[in-house]
Formats: structure tokens, C-alpha cells, sequence
């Protein structure tokens, strides 16, 4: 029957109704009886008055409700027309999107703007979604553990909760209760809830119980609320995958990207366009870390005025980008007004989200995204960040091992034209001289080396004999090097002692070289027809001289390296040779090799080499060297220039 679903009205209301429906009927019987018997009889009117209302006393109850629920049942009927059409939208679009804009359009239409409140779980708490008219603070989201979930309304078939008795019933969940217990319009929390997953909750003003109190509205709209939650949760689920596929196939163009192009500025553009495809944002920026400058260099940008589309430096202790390299973590920043790390690029922006950019452990730089909505970034977006920053780590280390390569290629080819220039400083061949068999070998460690030597005639009867080693290796010893032995020919066009040549050069290399540079130098004049050596051997490894006898002499009259300090005192020696006599002339490129033990190769097995070999042709002496200090490594490649000269005296 109609009054079981009757409504509660308060008593004043309908006694003040039914005298008003009381006194119609009086009067309509007085009018009726003044024109019967042509005078008023209101004792009459009011006797039948009596009678009447005693008869059709529940009839006349019933009209009066009717009269009053009117208005509501008008609006329920306009609630059941709304619910089908909701309902009708819920079963024809799968887009996530579009179905939350109608829920939320649908609770517009149902309850009034300050009856209600709807929030939605992000996967780390719950998001109040902004509708106009809510008096509640702004949208955030409520950190709240999913253990506090169990033993909680979700788990339960749903219902509308009382705030108040939840609030007791429910401790764990008195956070996430607090907005709606503190503002006493709201009476009722609704869990929303699909198969597997939380959906979010509604808060209700207590002017709800109009639909509650009548069992199948209640019913019916705790099924729609039902069926709501089930559908979100196919429509996010169907977006994730939506998602992911989008994310694949755009990660997919990166790394097309990545491989068809080295070009660093161009690979990062790409990964700014392909993230706005999925996240949205008004401004993006790459910010790269200089290391050397300690500043971070905005490299990409875009969404930022023309002013401020220039390169930004910033120092690497400034700045959400300069916290974000220094702790290596994202953050998600909701408003930025409330962040004192915050760098006011865009004044218009609001929130921002940045993630740094790690290569092999090292935050070499991070990926900003602004917004001008306040907490307009999700955690999704920051995941999604995160991986496409990871692409961009990819990218920059593409792009500079690329830089590097080119760089390497080039340094190379200039290495090329200074051997080439090198080698035309070297002489090109021994010089046949009667009475003496030369042998040389000079082998760079690297396309260029540090070492020196020469052979030349000085008189007719006179040969001129050079070697040298400089500090260092690659480039900067063959520079030194080249100047070392431009500076020693320049002073054989006059004829000077051998000292004096030295004390010369040592001089010339102190004004040449910066400090902590210096040459390694033996020279000597041979002269053929007496068979007399004078040298000076600066800091060299001393030349050996060996006797028919295999007696072993060392060559190490003379004084300290060349260019270390100016004005140094030298001596020279004097030799007398013989037929029979080898001269080894090296530098330590030979006796401080080392084998995989760490072991040198030494002085004492040269000579023992020598020994060994005596009587053999400067060259047969020459590979059984190379032979031996090539085995002794156990490798071809050398660690140090190997330049070997030997003498003999015929």
C-alpha cells in the first residue's frame, strides 16, 4: 500500500493542513444548506461536518498526504527519469573520461551543489573532485594505508554509512571520515567499489533521507551507485590498457628516434612531444647538469615565453630541477606558491612535476612539466615521467658517446698529420757511414710519441748521434718533442762542443716549456778516423758500450734533464772505440716494460741480450729485441715509446 512508503512529515504541518481541508468542508455544507432552506443552519453544517470526517477519516488523511508529498514525488519522478538516462549512458561508452564527466554530471542534476561530495582513489589516497558550490577545501589527495582498508566499508556489500556511527564503528578510517565529520551538512558515506578495485567514496547531506526513507528508492539508487563503481573500474581498466598501448607504441618512435638520429637537441624535442600526447601540461623544460659550472642548462624548452626561450642557466643549488639532481628523486609539486625551492620561470604556473634524469647512478640532469591548474599532476603522470626520463638518459648518452666518437675521430686524423709532420722531422733513413753499420727502430706507443733521435754528419770525419725521451705521452710529448729537436738543430749550424750544444738546449727548453716539462738527452760526436766518442748525456738512460771482450760500459757523464732549471753545469766524456765495438743507444720505452706480474724488463736482461748476440749485425741484434721484450709482455702493443739505435764499429 501508497503508506508504507509515506513520508515522515512533522505533526504542526499536518494538523495545520487538516483544519484547513476541515474548515472547506464547513463551509462548502453551510453553503449548501443557506441555499436549501434559504438561512444558515451551522449547527446543521457542522453536525454533518462531524459525520463526514468520521466516515472517510483515512480517506481524507490520504488526500492530505497527497496533497503534500505533490512536490516530492514530482521530484522523484524526475530522479527515476534522470536514473535511466544515466543508466543508459552508463552501458554505452567504455571511455573513462567521459563516464566519471556524467556520474558527475548526474549528481549535479539529482542533489544540489552543497549536498554532496564525491572522491576518488589515486592509488595512494583518495582526490576530492571540485564542483561548484562544495564548501570544502581544495582537491587533494589523503595519504591513507591500504592496510586501513581492510575490516573497512569497503569490503561490505554497499550501503549508506551514518558519519557519526562510522566514525565509532571505524577508528582507522577517521582521516579519511574528517572532512565529512567536520562539516555537519554530511550525514552519509557511500563506498564506491568494483570487483578488484576501490573506486572512490560520496559523502551526502542529511536531506538524503527523503530518498532513504522510502525502501525502493533507496534500493534502487544503492544499485545504481553499485553498477556506477563496476563500470568506472571496467572504464579504467580499460583506459590502463588504452594507456600502456599508447605509451608502447610512443616509446617505440623515441627509440626510432633515438637510433636515427644522434642529434641530441632533436631526440629530446621528441620526447617533450610524444610525453604531451599522454600527459598534459602549458610548459615543458629539459634541464642538462654542466658539472664544470656546477649550474643546470635548460637545453629543451617549450610553453615559456619569448624571453625566456633562451637558454636558462640556473646553479645547481637553486630551483625544484636543482633539489630534484642533488637527492636524485621525483617530486610532484601541487602548488608551487608553497614551495620555497620553487624558480619562478612561468608566472601563471601553479604546479609542477619534475624527475630527474639518472645515467649509470648519476643525475645528469631532469625533466620539468608545469601547469597553471593547482595539483593538476598525478602519480601515473609521474611514473610516466619516469620512464621517459629514463629514455632520455639513453638519448644524451647516445648522443655524447656520438660527440665523443666524433671528437675522438677528429683528434685522431690531427694525430695522423702530426706523425706525418713527425716523421718528416725524423730522418727518413740512417745515413751509410764507411766504418760504422747502423741499425734504428722507433715505435710510438700511440699515433704519436715523445721520443727523439737523430743521425747526421756533422764534418767529414764527423757523425753526429741523438736520442731523446720527453715527459709525458701522446700529443702533448710530440709537441714538446718537436721542439725539443727543433731547438737542438737550430744550434748545430755552429760549431760548438758537445757540452756547450747541451747547456744551450737546456736553456732554450726552460724559456719553451711550462714547468713540470722536460727532455731526457744524450749527444755525442764520433769521430771516424781517430775512433773517439765525446758525449753528454742529460738524464738519459745511459747508452751501453760493449767491448770485443763483451765488457760493459755505461755512458753516464753528463748532468741533469734539459728544461727543468736554467743555467745548469754539464760535463762531457770522451771514448776510445774499436773495431769490434757495439754502441746500444735506447730509450725506457725498452727496459720498463712490463710483464702481466708487473715485472720490467730491466737493464741487466739488455745487456745480457747483448752478450748473447755479440757478433751479429746491428740488425739481427734489432729483432732479437724486439723479439725478446715482445715475449717478455706477451704483447705487441707497447706502454711507452720503444726508439732502440745501434752501433757498430767496423
Amino acid at each position: 500500500m501508497y503508506t508504507r512508503n509515506r513520508l515522515r512529515l512533522n505533526k504542526p504541518l499536518l494538523i495545520a493542513l487538516k483544519l484547513l481541508i476541515y474548515s472547506l468542508i464547513y463551509y462548502g455544507f453551510l453553503w449548501m444548506l443557506t441555499l436549501l432552506w434559504g438561512e444558515p443552519l451551522p449547527s446543521a453544517a457542522f453536525l454533518l461536518t462531524i459525520v463526514l470526517i468520521v466516515v472517510y477519516r483515512g480517506k481524507l488523511t490520504e488526500m492530505t498526504q497527497k496533497i503534500i508529498d505533490k512536490s516530492f514525488y514530482h521530484k522523484l519522478y524526475r530522479l527515476k527519469k534522470t536514473v535511466r538516462a544515466f543508466n543508459a549512458d552508463l552501458n554505452s561508452t567504455i571511455e573513462y573520461d567521459l563516464l566519471l564527466q556524467k556520474s558527475l554530471d548526474f549528481l549535479a542534476q539529482t542533489f544540489s551543489a552543497t549536498q554532496y561530495a564525491i572522491y576518488l582513489y589515486k592509488g595512494l589516497g583518495f582526490e576530492r573532485l571540485p564542483h561548484n558550490g562544495n564548501s570544502l577545501p581544495p582537491a587533494s589527495i589523503s595519504p591513507f594505508p591500504a592496510e586501513a582498508l581492510q575490516q573497512s566499508p569497503f569490503g561490505r556489500p554497499i550501503q549508506f554509512y551514518q558519519i557519526e556511527a562510522l566514525w565509532k564503528e571505524w577508528p582507522a578510517g577517521q582521516p579519511l571520515l574528517a572532512p565529512g565529520y567536520s562539516d555537519k551538512r554530511f550525514a552519509y558515506f557511500l563506498p564506491l567499489k568494483g570487483s578488484n578495485h576501490i573506486i572512490g567514496f560520496l559523502l551526502f547531506h542529511e536531506s538524503v533521507n527523503r530518498y532513504l526513507n522510502i525502501p525502493e528508492v533507496k534500493e534502487f539508487l544503492l544499485e545504481l551507485f553499485n553498477n556506477t563503481a563496476e563500470v568506472l573500474e571496467n572504464a579504467q581498466i580499460h583506459r590502463d590498457i588504452k594507456r600502456k598501448s599508447l605509451e608502447s607504441a610512443l616509446l617505440l618512435e623515441i627509440i626510432q628516434n633515438i637510433t636515427a638520429t644522434l642529434h641530441l637537441e632533436e631526440v629530446l624535442s621528441s620526447i617533450v612531444d610524444n610525453l604531451s600526447k599522454l600527459v598534459s601540461f602549458d610548459a615543458a623544460a629539459i634541464f642538462l647538469l654542466n658539472e664544470t659550472q656546477g649550474t643546470l642548462q635548460q637545453t629543451v624548452a617549450t610553453g615559456y615565453e619569448a624571453s625566456l626561450r633562451e637558454i636558462v642557466s640556473i646553479k645547481i643549488n637553486q630551483g625544484i630541477s636543482g633539489w630534484v639532481i642533488r637527492n636524485k628523486k621525483s617530486i610532484i609539486i601541487p602548488d608551487v606558491s608553497q614551495n620555497p625551492n620553487y624558480y619562478a620561470a612561468r608566472p601563471q604556473t601553479n604546479s609542477q612535476i619534475t624527475v630527474p634524469i639518472i645515467n649509470r647512478g648519476d643525475a645528469i640532469g631532469a625533466l620539468v612539466l608545469e601547469s597553471d591548474e593547482i595539483d593538476h599532476f598525478s602519480h601515473a603522470d609521474l611514473q610516466l615521467m619516469e620512464l621517459f626520463s629514463g629514455m632520455a638518459a639513453i638519448a644524451i648518452r647516445n648522443a655524447r658517446l656520438y660527440e665523443d666518437s666524433v671528437k675522438k675521430k677528429r683528434l685522431e686524423s690531427d694525430l695522423l698529420d702530426a706523425s706525418t709532420v713527425q716523421k718528416a722531422l725524423l730522418p727518413r733513413r740512417v745515413p751509410a757511414i764507411k766504418g760504422l753499420n747502423i741499425e734504428v727502430l722507433s715505435i710510438p706507443s700511440q699515433i704519436v710519441g715523445g721520443d727523439l733521435y737523430d743521425v747526421f754528419r756533422l764534418r767529414t770525419q764527423q757523425q753526429g748521434i741523438a736520442i731523446g725521451d720527453v715527459s709525458g705521452k701522446g700529443a702533448p710529448a710530440a709537441i714538446l718533442m718537436a721542439v725539443a729537436y727543433a731547438g737542438f738543430k737550430s744550434l748545430l749550424k755552429e760549431i760548438n762542443p758537445v757540452v756547450t750544444v747541451i747547456a744551450k738546449l737546456n736553456n732554450f727548453l726552460v724559456e719553451a716549456t711550462s714547468t713540470g716539462h722536460y727532455v731526457t738527452f744524450f749527444y755525442g760526436v764520433l769521430d771516424r778516423r781517430k775512433r773517439r766518442f765525446v758525449y753528454c748525456n742529460a738524464g738519459h738512460n745511459p747508452p751501453i758500450l760493449m767491448r770485443k771482450d763483451r765488457s760493459i760500459h755505461y755512458l753516464n757523464e753528463g748532468g741533469v734533464v734539459l728544461g727543468f732549471l736554467a743555467n745548469q753545469q754539464y760535463t762531457q766524456a770522451v771514448l776510445e772505440l774499436e773495431k769490434g765495438d757495439y754502441l746500444c743507444f735506447y730509450t725506457d720505452g725498452i727496459t720498463e716494460i712490463q710483464n702481466p706480474r708487473e715485472e720490467e724488463y730491466g737493464e741487466e736482461r739488455l745487456v745480457q741480450l747483448l752478450r748473447k748476440n755479440y757478433g751479429k749485425s746491428p740488425k739481427e741484434i734489432r729483432l732479437a729485441i724486439v723479439e725478446e721484450i715482445t715475449q717478455f709482455a706477451k704483447s705487441l702493443e707497447y706502454q711507452d715509446d720503444v726508439t732502440l739505435l745501434i752501433v757498430q764499429v767496423e
